[in-house]
Parts: structure tokens; C-alpha cells; sequence
């Protein structure tokens, strides 16, 4: 379980410093060691190793996100050089994530398999999702709508929360922390199980006092701070040979302040109420020893409540609802073949009454096969989504990779996409002028990558480079009405990295990429061109130590302004005092570096939070 932090304002960067050379972390703390290649399902649909997919995909398990000190999906999220998360303002505020240069929109997000993209942006709220639920993270970069469907045009993030091991270990963990600006949280979890049935709970909760979210003459100066608590549940039941059964159950809720800084004015008050609540019940079936039958049924529910306590003031209450059924069947054809074939359906839904009409059904006949043999593999996979209000959508994916020798392969991929138009693009209500157009078409893209890779027992190098072009983008024509009238294109290259050396692990990710408009070959807004994290960890007996660096190149904004680039160091150590008990502190942004993620916001200062974590000795 991740361990709590609480921020402590610290008085200078040399007790910052201090603090991470003296703290260390170890096997006694029960920190997950460093793992070359996890498993994966997002980029494939079936368990594979990391570098055995196709699809460019990133891996950040328990262990990278503990010795990162990371305490939210955001903060997990910015390990990568290869997303783009944009905030605006400290924890909770909203964050909005983007890759390779694609809206935020065309980016999926699950949760244990089941997407929280909200009906009426179409944009996923992962900023009050806590890292002590997190087991791993999965971002598969690049066209993945012929597995996933709309959103995933950009690529795909896949959270996975934790579980209880079944194996004894770990089945209770207590912690707490302080930090900067009047942060403080507490945490505690409890598993138990064995090979038939093991379950885990957890609740926790984080208060920080916050800091001024925007800048400018209309920002109001005083600190926005959140209140977030959490719980979960995850049961695992194995009631027969070859039968399993499964349930995962969350709830997240968030309390904060946040600024306007475009429309406001110093005295206004912002405030949010965000609640998130995911249910899902699922099984697996041996129907013989080489198929399975797979079954889920899931909801995710989001409650947002906005209040502006301001000149023009205003309330909004918005319930978005995703509810998901899956039947799946999947196993081997024989000689290297291995086949899936799955019948979806989704019901969204919004409760507001700002929107004309308020509910999606999408029905969805997906199938895929994988030929793998001693040179390589090859994978296609096709969709077909039909929804109720706009049409059919059909997508397709077809890749493969060969071995070169030595460790090396070269990979490539094919595939197209569409992204549905969103529900304020297509049914928002603006009370006797028109602002929404119910004619939209999906966006559309077409994606072309090839990769290069290189893996031992030690290394995993990839190297990818891409292109996709997107039409029928929707924009507002000279009325304000959304149309499908624009076209967009990147072209990019990728370096990732995970290396094992001694007691060193290190974690490295780039982005370079050139995100235009097709019409005037302006670049996009919002798009940085160049992107870097490089993160690097040294364990030894009970001592850890481990620093990061992120650096984001200048982006365009609205108002013809390009903010400038910015690198950000952050910095953790764990030290076991005793098997049960471990200390942890983490600085972030030592350098005090002063940035704006987007224009008018301002990026999270300098902070200093530890913490102390118990678990029983085993």
C-alpha cells in the first residue's frame, strides 16, 4: 500500500537535500523490487510481458510508483516522458491528458477495465485518484480504438488498483504523514485470503491546504486546498477448478478550491464536489484447457457539483454514468494461433438537464488473432461500434514483429480510429441560440508506427517512430457551432527505457513530435514538442534513494501566448527502521521551479512530506 505523505514547508533546499540523502529504502520495507518485464493486457487483450507487445506501452508497477513517492494519478502519470498530464493547479485540480498530440479526449482511461471518460467532455477526471490505490499503470501509445473503441485514438491509460496476494504477505499496512503547505494523511489496508479466496480493503485520506491554483490580475491569491478520502474492496474467488470470479468495488471523494483566472476576479470563490464510485462484478470460465469464456459487468459513476461564488455566480450539478456489460471469448486455433471474440455493451448517461438529449447506447462485435512463431508474431484485430446516436464506426488494427537476433526486433503497426463527438458538442442546451449541432460525425484518424527494440535480462530499449493524420476534427465554424471541419497531423519519435544495473534500476522516457493543424500547418495548442523524464533509484540492505527529472518543452496557449519550458527535479527516500516500520520522505520540485502547465495556472511549488508506514512482521 502506498505509503502516506504529508507536506512540511521546507525551510531551504539544503534540508531538502538533507532529507534525501539520509533516507534510503529496502526489502525490509517492503517496497515491490524493481521489475524489468510485468505483465500487460491493454495493448493485446491477453496477459503479455513488456516488450512482447506490439503496441508502444509503458509499464509503471507498485514498486516505481513507491520509491517515486508519487501520491496521485497525476503525479504517477508525469513518471512518463511519453504523456502529457496538464493541471491547473495542485492536487485535484482538473488534469488533462494528452498523447502524442492528441486532444485530451483521445485519450482513454480505465479503471480495472472500465472507462471513466464522462459523456459530455469526453475527457477522463483522474486528478482525485489517489496512488495508495494503484497496483500498476499501463499507457499504450498510439491508435487503440479496434480494442477499445471511441477516446482511444491517442492511446490508452489503464489503472489497475491493488489486491490482497493470497500468499500471507502483507495482510494489514498502517500509514501516516505531513508535509508542505499544511498537507496531511492517513491510510491503512487489510488483506487476507489463499489460493480460493483472498480479498483486500482500504481507505485512506489526504488534506493539503493547497496553494494559489491561477495567476494573473483576475486570479483570486489565497490557497486552493482539497479533501480527499477514499475506500475500495477487491474479492478474488476461485470457486472451482478453472472457474473464478471476481469483485471490485471503489469510492472516491473529493472536496476543492480552485480559480478561473480567465473569467474571474480576485474576490471570486471557487468551489468542487467530486465524487467517483466504481462497481464491477466478473468471472472466467475454462470451458476447456485452451479457451476460456470471460464475463464483466461494471459501472462507473461521477458526480461533480461546482459552485462560483462570484459577480456572475453560478451552480452546476452533473452525474455522468458509464455502465458496461462484456462477453468474451478467447483461446488457441493451433500452430501459433491464438483468436478473441467479444460482444460489448455500454449504456452512458448524464443527469443535467443542460443537455437536449441524455443517453448513448453502444453496441460493440469486436474480433482479433495473433500468429506467434520462433521469428516473431502477428496480430489484427477489427471493431465494429454502433451507437444510437450518430451511426456505426468501424475500426481496424493489424502489426506485427519480427527477430532480428541478438536481442534486437523491429515492430510495426497499421491502424485507424475514430473519437465520438461528445455530448456538449453535440446536445448542450444553450437556452435559444444554437451552440451544439447533433449532425457531427466521429472524428477520424489513420496511425502508421515502426519500432526498433532491444531487450536482455538486464535491458528493455525501444525505439518508435510515427505518424497519424487526423480528419472530419470538430472546431466551431464563424457562428460558434461545432462542425466537422478540421484536420490535424503529427509525426514523432519515442525512446524508452528500463535497466537494471547493480543496485541501480533506471527508468527513461522521451518524446519528440510535431503536432500541426493541416490547414495553416500551425502548431497545435497546448503541444509541447519535446518531452523528458528520466527517473533513477539505488537500493541497498534497508536504504533507499531515488530522484527524477521531467522536462516539458514550450507550448502554445490560447491568447497567442507560448508559455516557456520547464524541468522539474523531484526527490524520495525510504529507510526500514525495523521489519514492521519504515520512514519515507519525498521532496517535490527542489529546485523550486516556478511553471505554468497552461496559460493563467500555476504548477506545483517546491514541497517537502513524509510519512511512516507499519505492516506486521511475517
Amino acid at each position: 500500500m502506498k505509503k502516506l505523505v504529508i507536506r512540511v514547508r521546507p525551510l531551504c533546499l539544503v534540508a531538502a537535500s538533507s532529507i534525501v540523502s539520509a533516507q534510503p529504502l529496502a526489502a525490509h520495507a517492503e517496497v515491490p523490487s524493481f521489475e524489468l518485464q510485468p505483465v500487460t493486457v491493454t495493448g493485446s487483450g491477453a496477459p503479455r510481458s513488456l516488450g512482447s507487445e506490439t503496441a508502444a506501452t509503458s509499464v509503471l508497477t507498485r514498486g516505481d510508483i513507491e520509491r517515486s513517492g508519487a501520491r496521485d494519478a497525476v503525479q504517477v502519470l508525469n513518471l512518463l516522458g511519453t504523456a502529457l498530464v496538464e493541471q491547473q493547479g495542485g492536487p485535484g485540480t482538473l488534469a488533462a491528458v494528452r498523447i502524442r498530440g492528441a486532444d485530451s479526449r483521445d485519450t482513454l482511461v480505465l479503471v480495472d477495465g472500465v472507462p471513466i471518460n464522462e459523456l459530455g467532455s469526453g475527457q477522463a477526471l483522474i486528478e482525485e485518484i489517489p496512488a495508495d490505490i494503484i497496483e500498476r499503470v499501463e499507457v499504450v501509445r498510439g491508435n487503440m480504438s479496434a480494442l477499445y473503441g471511441s477516446n482511444a485514438t491517442g492511446g490508452v491509460v489503464q489503472i489497475f488498483t491493488r489486491r490482497a496476494s493470497g500468499d500471507g504477505a502483507s495482510p494489514a499496512q498502517f500509514s501516516a504523514g505531513v508535509g508542505s503547505r499544511g498537507t496531511r494523511s492517513v491510510s491503512a489496508s487489510v488483506g487476507a485470503g489463499n489460493e480460493t479466496i483472498k480479498a483486500r480493503v482500504s481507505a485512506g485520506r489526504e488534506l493539503t491546504d493547497g496553494f494559489s491554483a491561477g495567476n494573473g490580475p483576475n486570479a483570486n491569491p489565497d490557497a486552493d486546498g482539497n479533501r480527499r478520502s477514499h475506500a475500495t474492496l477487491g474479492v478474488d474467488w476461485s470457486a472451482a477448478p478453472g472457474h473464478r470470479f471476481g469483485i471490485d468495488l471503489s469510492h472516491i471523494d473529493g472536496k476543492l478550491d480552485y480559480d478561473d483566472p480567465r473569467f474571474g476576479s480576485p474576490t471570486d470563490v471557487h468551489k468542487e464536489h467530486l465524487v467517483q464510485d466504481g462497481a464491477a462484478l466478473r468471472g472466467a470460465h475454462e470451458l476447456r484447457p485452451d479457451w476460456t469464456l470471460a464475463w464483466r459487468l461494471a459501472r462507473s459513476r461521477e458526480r461533480r457539483s461546482d459552485v462560483a461564488i462570484a459577480t456572475f455566480g453560478y451552480t452546476s450539478d452533473n452525474a455522468f454514468t458509464n455502465d458496461v456489460g462484456v462477453l468474451e471469448l478467447g483461446g488457441a486455433l493451433g500452430a501459433g494461433w491464438h483468436a478473441q471474440a467479444a460482444l460489448e455493451k455500454m449504456k452512458q448517461s448524464v443527469d443535467s438537464t443542460s443537455y437536449t438529449v441524455k443517453r448513448r447506447d453502444v453496441d460493440v462485435l469486436r474480433a482479433g488473432a495473433t500468429y506467434e512463431a520462433p521469428w516473431g508474431l502477428l496480430r489484427a484485430n477489427l471493431r465494429h461500434d454502433r451507437t444510437s446516436d450518430f451511426g456505426s464506426a468501424d475500426t481496424g488494427l493489424v502489426g506485427g514483429q519480427y527477430k532480428l537476433g541478438g536481442g534486437l526486433s523491429a515492430l510495426a503497426n497499421v491502424s485507424t480510429s475514430f473519437t465520438a463527438p461528445t455530448f456538449d458538442f453535440l446536445f448542450y442546451d444553450c437556452g435559444g441560440f444554437p451552440c451544439s449541432n447533433p449532425d457531427l460525425r466521429p472524428e477520424r484518424a489513420h496511425n502508421v508506427e515502426a519500432a526498433l527494440q532491444y531487450e536482455d535480462a538486464k535491458t528493455l530499449l525501444r525505439a518508435t517512430v510515427y505518424a497519424v493524420r487526423y480528419r472530419d476534427k470538430i472546431a466551431n465554424d464563424a457562428n460558434f457551432v461545432p462542425q466537422n471541419i478540421a484536420r490535424a497531423k503529427n509525426q514523432g519519435l519515442e525512446l524508452t527505457a528500463r535497466h537494471a544495473l547493480g543496485a541501480w534500476t533506471l527508468l527513461g522516457e522521451a518524446s519528440l513530435q510535431d503536432p500541426r493543424d493541416a490547414a495553416d500547418d500551425s502548431r497545435l495548442l497546448r503541444r509541447a514538442r519535446q518531452q523528458l523524464a528520466l527517473h533513477a533509484d539505488y537500493t541497498r540492505g534497508r536504504w533507499h534513494a531515488g530522484a527524477g527529472l521531467r522536462h516539458v518543452g514550450n507550448r502554445p496557449d490560447v491568447g497567442g501566448v507560448t508559455l516557456p519550458s520547464y524541468t522539474v527535479v523531484d526527490a524520495s527516500t525510504h529507510f526500514a527502521l525495523t521489519p514492521q516500520w519504515t520512514v519515507s520522505a519525498s521532496v517535490e520540485n527542489a529546485f523550486d521551479r516556478r511553471y505554468e502547465p497552461t496559460v493563467g495556472y500555476n504548477g506545483r511549488p517546491r514541497g517537502i512530506f513524509v510519512s511512516a508506514s507499519w505492516s506486521p512482521k511475517h
